[in-house]
């Protein structure tokens, strides 16, 4: 099984590093995985040009040459993306949102890039996530992507302080159990392949 998780948040160790890292333990207790971690800030990645080189080139490359396609290089073999980041403004990271638009370069092949993946966002907020999961939710149906959501809301309703995922034992444990249970589902999906 492969896992590829981005890591969209700027700061290390953050809300959304915790809840990927719980994920990933979850998903390590149904088999063997090879994880490939992305930090999205330490990369160089240039946003999309709109050239549509990707569109019209023989084999859909994107014509930047620069770090995302480290991305692209394991993405077609992966099982689970996961797309760890905390919402700023209301949406993903500046640096999400960049790989992300990378991503056209992949769109133009739906079955070897998409179809039948597992999709995680793991989404940390203060206020709102619902921009993001409204993303997912719309382009889901035409890229055929499984997709599931963990959501962490870390503002105290009664006060102006944020408290840190790790201080909440629940939230790690679902990070956990849905690890795990995506990982049941790839590991009983590749034992009924011919």
């Amino acid at each position: 099984m492969r896992a590829i998780v981005l890591h969209g948040s700027p700061r290390r160790g953050g809300n959304s590093d915790t809840l990927a890292e719980h994920f990933i333990q979850g998903i390590k207790t149904t088999g063997d995985v090879e994880v490939f971690d992305f930090i999205l800030n330490d990369m160089k990645i240039r946003p999309c040009q709109g050239c549509e080189s990707c569109a019209t080139s023989e084999n859909h490359r994107c014509a930047i040459d620069d770090d995302m396609h480290q991305i692209y290089d394991v993405f077609a073999d992966a099982d689970v993306i996961v797309w760890a980041t905390p919402m700023y403004w209301g949406y993903m990271t500046a640096q999400m949102k960049t790989a992300l638009d990378r991503m056209e370069a992949l769109a133009m092949n739906v079955k070897k890039y998409w179809l039948d993946k597992e999709f995680v966002a793991i989404l940390t907020y203060r206020h709102h996530y619902q921009s993001t999961i409204g993303f997912f939710e719309r382009v889901q149906d035409y890229f055929r992507f499984k997709f599931s959501s963990l959501l962490y809301c870390s503002k105290n309703e009664n006060g102006p302080e944020d408290f840190h995922v790790s201080t909440c034992q629940e939230k790690l444990d679902e990070a956990s159990s849905l690890g795990r249970s995506i990982g049941v589902k790839i590991i009983t999906s590749l034992s009924l392949l011919p």
